[in-house]
């Protein structure tokens, strides 16, 4: 594929997606708008508070070189963006439909005037321009660090909602019961909860209640992308430092079945995968007929 035509799908993608509108990635089923802003804003605030902590631990401790090797560090800075991106798209579509609800309002105000105005024949295309209503004759299109962010915020959303079981599960069935001293102190356990069971439930949160985001089957290719770098990443580790960021890692006591044990995680997220694509058009299904039959039911 030549340069040209990978930046036109990749133009494509960002503005000519049905699926990346502000719609479906700003906006919550039961959430109202400002309070789901609110909520993500905080959510935001709170991970990267617990990101910063959890570094200056590590730094404290003399383990700061290899803190970003951990896949539990990476998926949570992979939460604390996704919070980023749907906090900024929250806060710009809640900003954007007060705009438009203001605007409506001043053009109400001056529907008497323009009712009461000459033929068309008398007027310039200029004054019909300004007689539209301003949410109209004032749209824009979306710029490029939109469309950016939307499409940033659906790759953690998918990345961020699979990974996350997976966290948990290693950690507190494999990886916890061999460690005696990991949460030896208040800021510890802090920190341990959160990166390894708040986590999941951030993950249910935005599922359940505050998203929207669709969930498609042809992206699974990105999860196998990640999961492949970040193999790359511990491998790396042990080249260069001699370090396993994991035990499983180690061919001194798995030998052979380490390549069964990445299978194993593979299988692990795929079937996470299917689950959550089955949750979601679940979700998608159930939550527009709910809206519609309380709308009913509000007018009747």
């Amino acid at each position: 594929m030549t340069r040209l035509g990978i930046r036109r799908r990749f133009y494509c993608f960002l503005f000519h997606n049905p699926e990346l509108r502000d719609e479906l990635f700003a906006t919550s089923y039961v959430v109202p708008q400002r309070i789901l802003a609110g909520i993500r804003s905080t959510l935001f605030i709170y991970c990267l508070a617990v990101l910063i902590s959890n570094l200056a631990v590590n730094v404290a401790h003399g383990a700061g070189w290899n803190w970003a090797a951990y896949f539990t560090t990476l998926t949570f800075f992979g939460i604390t963006l996704y919070y980023g991106f749907a906090s900024y798209t929250t806060i710009a579509y809640a900003w954007k439909q007060q705009k438009i609800r203001t605007d409506g309002a001043a053009t109400l105000v001056d529907s008497e005037s323009v009712s009461q105005s000459p033929p068309l024949s008398d007027i310039g295309e200029g004054y019909i321009k300004n007689s539209m209503p301003r949410e109209i004759a004032q749209t824009q299109p979306p710029s490029l660090a939109h469309q950016v962010a939307l499409a940033s915020q659906w790759i953690l959303y998918e990345s961020f909602t699979c990974f996350a079981p997976l966290v948990s599960l290693i950690y507190w069935a494999l990886l916890f019961p061999t460690q005696d001293d990991i949460l030896d102190s208040g800021l510890d356990t802090w920190m341990g909860v959160s990166m390894h069971a708040l986590n999941s439930v951030l993950m249910l949160c935005e599922v359940g209640v505050f998203a929207k985001t669709p969930y498609r089957y042809s992206h699974f290719w990105i999860l196998f992308v990640f999961l492949a770098l970040y193999l790359g990443l511990a491998y790396f580790m042990v080249g260069v430092y001699g370090f396993y960021v994991y035990p499983f890692f180690d061919s001194r006591y798995f030998g052979g079945y380490i390549a069964l044990i990445c299978l194993l995680i593979i299988d692990i997220i795929a079937v996470v995968w299917v689950i959550m694509l089955m949750v979601h058009r679940l979700r998608d299904g159930l939550y527009p007929r709910w809206l519609l039959k309380r709308q009913r039911s509000t007018v009747f």
